[in-house]
C-alpha cells in the first residue's frame, strides 16, 4: 500500500510557517484572532497548518 501526499494533507510546523511568511509568531496569531490568517489544526498537543492553505496566503 502506497500512500500519497499532497499540499492538501500536507501539515507544516510553526516554524515553516514563520519561514514561509515572513511573520513573527506574534503577528501570525493575532492575524488568526482578526481572521486574517489560515486557522491552524490541531494534533493533540501540537499545533500545524496546512501547507495549502498558507500558500494561498501567501499567494493572496
Amino acid at each position: 500500500m502506497t500512500t500519497e501526499t499532497t499540499q492538501e494533507t500536507l501539515l507544516i510546523k510553526l516554524d515553516r510557517v514563520k519561514e514561509m511568511t515572513g511573520l513573527s509568531t506574534t503577528t501570525i496569531y493575532e492575524h488568526i484572532k482578526k481572521g486574517l490568517f489560515p486557522q491552524p489544526k490541531k494534533c493533540g498537543r501540537a499545533t500545524r497548518w496546512r501547507l495549502a492553505d498558507i500558500q494561498a496566503y501567501i499567494n493572496s
